[in-house]
């Protein structure tokens, strides 16, 4: 009866439970990265790849694919916070030097119009900047380039005056949503870089050369024709390895000096994105107000 008893090829019931099927295979996060990045690199390579999305259709594609729409939201703020600069000039000296341009960004509490609102107080008061551009979400300053504006700002906030050798600092504000907003700052360098370049030059190459020919050119005329002519010759050279030891060590002094100020800056920079996230910059409490908090032990 065994042998003759018809065979059941069908697989276990718990082997079809778990089976997925092939019609609608899984991708695991890491894949979905790279797909997403390759498929939206082939549309754009495509003829007829749109040339902009709205925001709420990116918000919807965000949803199909499991994305969190409050991370797209945060992700478009800081893409609108981006600025644009022209590209600083270049050389190689001046790139040698480091970079003419320093910036921070950072998600911050608060609705935009009201952290604007406490960027624009802050910066004539406590960094002695005068505003050069104004738009409803990027605002752009330049220093108030005199001795009483920057004491001022020294004396009022206790700190080294890091921004007054800018060329101009631009805060851009965007919205998160009502109750947070992504704040970028940049710092623009590209008249201090220059000027450091235009020193290097003029004490390590030019004045540097005057004065080897002042000193080399007459021992050179005394020297000819005299027994000794090998030995001072090998004398001067000696003297224009000094020397251009000397500009060297001009050059490295004014590029150090340099990326000090860009590290000063770059700090300053991250210590007003540390105010605002601690819910600072806020207007100081009037006289009136000080005097009665004093009188009061408010």
């Amino acid at each position: 009866m065994a042998e003759n008893a018809p065979r059941n090829n069908a697989p276990p019931t718990s082997v079809a439970r778990t089976s997925v099927p092939l019609s609608d295979p899984v991708i695991a996060r890491a894949s979905l990265e790279r797909v997403l990045a390759r498929a939206t690199e082939l549309q754009s390579a495509g003829a007829d790849a749109p040339e902009a999305i709205s925001e709420s259709r990116l918000l919807e594609v965000a949803r199909e694919v499991g994305i969190d729409a409050n991370h797209v939201r945060q992700a478009l703020a800081e893409e609108r916070a981006r600025s644009t600069f022209d590209v600083p000039e270049g050389g190689l000296l001046l790139d040698a030097l480091g970079p003419a341009h320093v910036d921070g960004q950072r998600t911050v509490p608060g609705n935009a119009v009201d952290v604007q609102s406490r960027i624009e107080a802050w910066m004539p008061r406590m960094e002695s900047m005068a505003v050069r551009r104004k738009s409803p979400q990027r605002v752009s300053w330049e220093p108030r380039r005199t001795a009483l504006g920057n004491a001022l700002r020294v004396i009022s906030s206790g700190n080294r005056a890091e921004l007054v050798r800018a060329d101009q600092v631009t805060a851009m504000v965007s919205a998160v949503d009502d109750a947070r907003s992504v704040v970028r700052f940049d710092v623009e360098l590209s008249g201090l870089r220059r000027s450091q370049r235009n020193l290097a030059i003029a004490l390590g190459v030019v004045a540097n050369a005057a004065a080897f020919v002042l000193v080399s050119t007459p021992i050179l005329f005394i020297a000819s024709g005299s027994p000794n002519e090998f030995a001072i010759g090998s004398s001067v050279a000696v003297l224009g390895a000094a020397q251009a030891g000397v500009g060297y060590a001009l050059w490295r002094g004014l590029r150090n000096s340099y990326r000090r100020t860009l590290a000063r800056v770059q700090l300053r920079v991250e210590q007003m994105l540390d105010e605002l996230e601690d819910g600072g910059m806020q207007s100081p409490p009037s006289l009136l107000k000080q005097v009665r908090g004093a009188l009061l032990g408010e």
